[in-house]
């Protein structure tokens, strides 16, 4: 039995902006199912109903002021989550779910060093005195634990145990796995914030960083990210996680090749991931969440079997409730997703025109950038094909992966995805990308690929009329790919295959563990 503790920003479905929070909330239970003994700690930003309060109390860092941190404690489906309680977390998120780490869009808060600094060493008490399981019956996890740092927010996790505590004797067995779920964001701050880590020079040269491009400064209002022709000196977070962990981790094959293949392709960290040596494990999804013929959102439940009757129910509703034109046998596209450029949500607005000459209907639901949301609500103002819905949804998510004929993904760039793994769940086909874990999980007998979506070299920038009209007319081609087989025998198929597909948590589970034993039989 193996100790795991996976420590993160984010775990659904307490919190959630995104994938990380589906997959700290999955693949800890997958490995607790399978004997393993698992917690998360995360920051509690919202009075959980399940969470009871520990009463143990943690003296931390938060910048140069000494502060108190408590724990709360929930026990769900053999996964014990921890949640760090303290009024910078708790405070400043009157919108759960929308405000974990800026005030707006592109923003961050102007003390999120301090925010996640913190973090991490309130996690590393954790295995060593919260006890764990129903009400604490279990006992604390203790030391030899592998400790799971999800992206840079809590990237620092492994200088603290070094630093804090391996140099006293304590956790001298336990191990650091950096997981990557989005390679575009890295804990870049001024090199002025590095005294406000709590840690001796000797990390400095770990977390020094030469860049053209920065993000927005920290003051909770710009968003423009900074860039200068001359490198500036900054502090990578990511790239300290990288070379301090034990094991570095990303959450596919294909998108560990892309971020250690090229500068663009890893942000400027690919000779850093390159030299650690990043593995790819593809993502699986909650089978029981998303689940056809149990899925309480949906109009009619439906199987392998049941298919074409099913879904033709579930079409017609969302038809409905998004006041399209009813019509079963009309093709209909579902985007699901951030509004945001990573994730294509401009390219299908601007190909609207073109659109409208293909003979489909196109529902997307997304929140995220303020200047697409309003984009987006206006879209069947002037194209009656088309249904945009700019809020947080989980029922007509629901309703758009059973409804849809195919699941679109524009993504620029796309670490794994997960909406692809649900939309197959349900017959739904993907048309995606060619990038990231999008190629591993589509190959041709599950879905169609578009061309690639051209990016700005630099993130963050504005996307320019010629890259936008670019990738309109990259995705349109793999839109028509797929209207050319709608309704025909391949496509029928196709549905049944991605039905069939084993996109659970079972298999890449097993390989964590593959990987964490290996780690720990290293220490013999």
């Amino acid at each position: 039995m193996l100790n795991i503790c996976f420590v993160s920003t984010e775990v659904a479905p307490y919190s959630k902006t995104g994938g990380l929070g589906d997959v700290t909330e999955g693949l800890p239970e997958e490995l607790a199912k399978i004997g393993h003994k698992v917690c998360t700690v995360a920051p509690r930003f919202d009075q959980y109903e399940d969470a009871w309060d520990t009463e143990i109390i943690q003296p931390v860092n938060y910048g140069q002021e000494k502060t108190n941190v408590r724990y709360f404690h929930s026990y769900k489906k053999g996964v014990d989550h921890i949640w760090v309680d303290h009024h910078v977390y708790l405070s400043k998120t009157p919108l759960v779910n929308k405000k974990l780490y800026g005030p707006k869009d592109s923003v961050d808060y102007i003390d999120n060093v301090e925010r996640f600094a913190m973090l991490s060493q309130a996690a590393l008490a954790v295995p060593l005195l919260v006890p764990l399981g129903a009400k604490g019956s279990q006992g604390v996890m203790g030391e030899n634990t592998i400790f799971v740092c999800n992206d840079w927010h809590t990237s620092l996790l492994p200088l603290y145990l070094k630093e804090y505590y391996q140099s006293q004797g304590i956790f001298v067995n336990a191990k650091t796995v950096m997981l990557l779920h989005n390679i575009a964001f890295q804990g870049r701050f001024p090199s002025s914030k590095f005294d406000a880590l709590n840690l001796p020079a000797k990390y400095l040269s770990d977390l020094s960083f030469n860049t053209q491009f920065a993000p927005p400064p920290l003051d909770e209002k710009t968003t423009e990210p900074i860039t200068s022709p001359e490198p500036m000196y900054m502090l990578n977070w990511l790239k300290a996680g990288f070379l301090n962990c034990d094991q570095a981790l990303t959450v596919s094959p294909n998108f560990a090749h892309e971020v250690t293949s090229s500068p663009m392709g890893g942000v400027e960290l690919d000779a850093v991931a390159r030299d650690v040596g990043l593995t790819g494990i593809t993502n699986g999804t909650k089978i029981e969440t998303w689940n056809p013929q149990k899925d309480k959102f949906i109009l009619a439940n439906y199987n392998s079997r049941t298919i074409n009757s099913g879904k033709k129910l579930c079409k017609v509703a969302l038809q409905k409730e998004c006041g399209l034109t009813v019509d079963p046998d009309i093709p209909l596209f579902g985007f699901i997703g951030r509004l945001e450029n990573q994730k294509g949500a401009d390219v299908i607005i601007a190909a609207m025109p073109k659109l409208k000459q293909l003979n489909c209907q196109v529902v997307i639901l997304g929140i995220g950038s303020p200047k697409l949301e309003q984009e987006l609500e206006s879209v069947a103002d002037k194209y009656p094909f088309a249904k945009g819905v700019a809020r947080f949804d989980s029922k007509l998510a629901h309703f758009i992966t059973a409804g849809a004929d195919y699941c679109l993904m524009p993504s620029r760039f796309e670490p794994c995805g997960l909406n692809q793994l649900y939309a197959m769940m349900y017959g739904t086909i993907p048309v995606v990308a060619p990038v990231g874990g999008l190629v591993d999980t589509v190959p041709p007998q599950f879905g169609f690929l578009m061309n690639k979506i051209p990016m700005p070299k630099i993130p963050g920038v504005t996307v320019s009329e010629e890259l936008l009209q670019q990738g309109v007319d990259a995705m349109i081609v793999g839109m028509k790919k797929a209207l050319q087989e709608y309704g025909t025998p391949k496509f029928k198929k196709m549905r049944l295959d991605c039905m069939a597909n084993d996109v659970s948590w079972k298999k890449p589970a097993a390989k964590y563990v593959d990987i964490f034993e290996q780690l720990v039989n290293s220490q013999v």
